[in-house]
C-alpha cells in the first residue's frame, strides 16, 4: 500500500470517527435535553396539581418589572412567572369576582412597577376594594415608587424595628454625558435635530444637560411629584402644606416604622407572621398572583355574542427590520403578523392598539402607520408607560387616543445620529485612505467629518420627514400647524397635559379604554377581548436557544451585566449604527420618580 492512500484512508477514517463522535455526543445532549423536558413538565404538572387544591383566602400581589407584549410558546420550560400585563389584569378582574377570596396582599418589597401601570391598577384594587375585597400592603422598605401603591389599602403595615424604613423624597434625575469620554477616544457623535428640545444624542455631544431639557424634566416631574402629594393627601388624609414641607425637608427620609405611623403614614407596625396570624393566613390558603392566574385565569377566553375587541400590544423600540419573532421589539414585520391575526377573528369589532415605545425608525413608524391605517374596524389607542416620538407616531391611527396621567408623550421631532471616528487617526496612528466620486458621497464615511453642507444635505431631508409626522399629527387631532408648533420640536408631555393641548383625547387605562370602545360601539356587556401576541415556532426556538448561550460568552454581555448602566449606552451606538443618516423618532428616557 502506498504510503499516500494510508494517509488518505486513515484520514478518512479520522474524519469518520470524528463526525460520528460528535453526532452521538450531539443525540446524548438531545436526550438529555428531552429528558429535562419531560421530567420539568411532570414536576410542574404536580406542583400545580397540588397549588389547584389550595384554598385561595388571600392572594398575594407581588409583581415586579411585567411586560406588555409576550411571545406565545418562546420558553422551553412552564415559567409561571411570564405573565404579561394583560394576563395581571384579568386575574384582577377575576379576583373581583371571586367569592372564595377574601382580599389581597400587597408585598411592598417585592413589587417594582412603573408609574403608570401603578396608577392603572390602584384604580383595579379600589374596584376590589367596592366588590368587598380587603387590600393590605406590607413591606419593611417603603419609599416613593411603591407608597403609591400602598396608599390605596386598607391597612398599610410595617415591620415594628428601627432597621426598617420608609422614604419619600421630592424627585431626582440623573444622566451620564460622555463627551469628554468620546474625546478622549477619538469618537464624534455628528448629531442632526429638527426641534429645539429633540435631546436624544446631546449625553455624547456635551457634558450637561441642556436648558430646554432640564426645563422639559423640571416640569414634568414637578407635575408628578405635585400628583404624588395630593394622593397621599386624599388617601392618609394629611395636610397638603404639612407632607409638602416634610417632604421638602428631608424629614420623610429614612424615617423608622415608629416615626411613619406617628405621622399617619402607615396604619399598623407587626411582624409578617403576626400580621398572616391576625388574618388567619397559612401557606395552604394563600396564593400569590402567578399561581392563582396559572389556575383560575389561564387559557379562558372572554366571549361575548355582540363581537370581540382585539388588544394588539406595540412595546420596546421600532425598528424596520428584525430578526425573526423578538419581545420589546416593534417592526412592521411583527406589527402586520398581529394585524393579519386580528382580522382573522370572527365577528370583529374593533381594535384596540396599546403603545409602551420611546419610538426608533421613521420609516419603520410610517409604514407601520400605514398598514394600521388599511385595517376597516375603528381603532383605539391606549398608551402606556411611554408613547412618545415614533410610539407617538404610531399612535396617530387610532380614532380616539387616550394616555395615563404619568404617560410620557410627544417628542415630535426628529434626529440622526452619525459616528465619526476620525479624531483616532491621530490617537492611535490609524490612516485612512479613500477614493470617491460624486458630492455626498463620503456622507458616511467614519473617518470623514461632516461638512455643513453634509449636515444641510442631511437637515432638509429630515425636514421633510418632520412635517410628515407633523401631517399625520394635523390630521389626527385637528390641530393647525402654528399651534402645532408650539407643542412639537421634540417637546415632551405628561397624558394630563397632553389632554389639555389636546394631543390626547382623554385619561383612561387600558381596561378603560376597552371599556369605551365597547360602549362607542353599542356592544353591551357581552362582548369578548382577544390579546393578540404572536407565537415563536420551534425552529425559532432552537435558534433562541442558541443565541443565548452564545450571548453569555458575549464581552458586551458581561459588561451590562457588570455595568448595568452601560445598556443604554450600548442600545444607542446600536440604533445609531443600524440607522446612519436615516431619521430617528426615538426618545430614549425612562423617567422613573425616586
Amino acid at each position: 500500500m502506498k504510503f499516500s492512500d494510508f494517509l488518505k484512508r486513515f484520514f478518512l477514517f479520522t474524519l469518520k470517527e470524528t463526525y460520528s463522535f460528535f453526532l452521538k455526543l450531539m443525540l446524548f445532549f438531545l436526550i438529555i435535553f428531552i429528558l429535562g423536558l419531560s421530567v420539568t413538565s411532570i414536576i410542574n404538572s404536580k406542583i400545580k396539581s397540588e397549588s389547584k387544591q389550595k384554598k385561595s383566602d388571600y392572594v398575594l400581589f407581588n409583581v415586579s418589572q411585567i411586560s406588555e407584549d409576550k411571545v406565545l410558546g418562546a420558553s422551553f420550560f412552564n415559567d409561571k412567572y411570564s405573565i404579561s400585563y394583560s394576563d395581571l389584569l384579568n386575574s384582577l378582574d377575576r379576583i373581583k369576582d371571586d367569592r372564595k377570596v377574601k382580599g389581597i396582599i400587597i408585598d411592598l418589597d417585592q413589587t417594582n412597577l412603573s408609574s403608570s401601570k401603578i396608577e392603572e391598577i390602584s384604580k383595579k384594587m379600589e374596584e376590589l376594594k367596592k366588590s368587598g375585597k380587603k387590600i393590605y400592603a406590607y413591606g419593611a422598605y417603603i419609599e416613593n415608587s411603591n407608597y403609591t401603591l400602598a396608599s390605596v389599602a386598607n391597612e398599610i403595615i410595617m415591620t415594628p424595628s428601627a432597621s426598617a424604613s420608609l422614604s419619600l423624597i421630592g424627585y431626582q434625575y440623573s444622566d451620564l454625558y460622555l463627551k469628554n469620554l468620546l474625546d478622549k477616544i477619538g469618537v464624534n457623535m455628528e448629531i442632526v435635530r429638527i426641534g429645539s428640545h429633540k435631546s436624544y444624542g446631546e449625553n455624547y455631544t456635551s457634558n450637561q444637560m441642556s436648558p430646554e431639557l432640564k426645563a422639559d424634566l423640571t416640569r414634568i416631574f414637578e407635575n408628578r411629584y405635585n400628583n404624588f402629594v395630593s394622593n397621599i393627601v386624599k388617601t392618609r388624609k394629611i395636610n397638603r402644606d404639612s407632607i409638602n414641607s416634610d417632604i421638602v425637608n428631608g424629614n420623610t427620609v429614612n424615617m423608622s416604622p415608629f416615626t411613619a405611623r406617628d405621622k399617619n403614614l402607615v396604619d399598623k407596625l407587626e411582624s409578617y407572621q403576626d400580621f398572616m396570624a391576625r388574618l388567619g393566613i397559612t401557606d395552604k390558603n394563600i396564593s400569590d398572583i402567578y399561581d392563582y392566574y396559572d389556575n383560575n385565569v389561564k387559557d379562558t377566553e372572554i366571549k361575548g355574542k355582540n363581537g370581540t375587541i382585539a388588544v394588539i400590544y406595540a412595546e420596546g423600540s421600532i425598528v424596520y427590520e428584525d430578526n425573526g419573532t423578538q419581545k420589546n421589539i416593534i417592526s412592521p414585520n411583527n406589527i402586520s403578523t398581529k394585524i393579519n391575526k386580528a382580522l382573522e377573528i370572527k365577528n370583529l369589532r374593533g381594535i384596540v392598539l396599546r403603545v409602551n415605545s420611546g419610538g426608533g425608525s421613521a420609516l419603520a413608524s410610517e409604514i407601520i402607520y400605514q398598514q394600521f391605517s388599511k385595517v376597516n374596524v375603528p381603532i383605539y389607542v391606549s398608551m402606556g408607560d411611554t408613547a412618545a416620538s415614533g410610539g407617538y407616531y404610531i399612535s396617530m391611527v387610532g380614532s380616539k387616543v387616550f394616555a395615563d396621567k404619568a404617560t410620557i408623550t410627544g417628542s415630535i421631532g426628529v434626529v440622526s445620529m452619525i459616528p465619526k471616528l476620525y479624531n483616532a487617526q491621530n490617537k492611535f496612528g490609524v490612516t485612512s485612505n479613500s477614493i470617491s466620486k460624486g458630492k455626498y458621497a463620503d456622507i458616511n464615511d467614519s473617518f470623514t467629518p461632516l461638512s455643513e453642507e453634509s449636515k444641510a444635505k442631511i437637515s432638509a431631508s429630515m425636514n421633510e420627514t418632520y412635517n410628515e409626522f407633523k401631517s399625520r399629527v394635523i390630521k389626527n387631532r385637528k390641530i393647525n400647524d402654528d399651534k402645532l408648533e408650539e407643542y412639537a420640536q421634540g417637546r415632551i408631555w405628561l397624558g394630563d397635559e397632553a389632554k389639555n393641548i389636546r394631543l390626547v383625547d382623554d385619561i383612561a387605562s387600558l381596561d378603560e379604554v376597552i371599556k369605551r370602545m365597547a360602549n362607542d360601539l353599542n356592544l353591551g356587556d357581552s362582548y369578548g377581548v382577544s390579546d393578540i401576541f404572536v407565537e415563536e415556532d420551534f425552529s425559532q426556538k432552537l435558534k433562541a436557544l442558541s443565541a443565548f448561550v452564545l450571548e453569555k460568552f458575549n464581552i458586551k454581555s458581561q459588561i451590562k451585566e457588570t455595568i448595568p448602566e452601560s445598556e443604554k449606552v450600548f442600545e444607542d451606538y446600536e440604533l445609531a449604527t443600524k440607522n446612519v443618516n436615516k431619521p430617528l423618532y426615538y426618545l430614549p428616557y425612562s423617567l422613573k420618580m425616586y
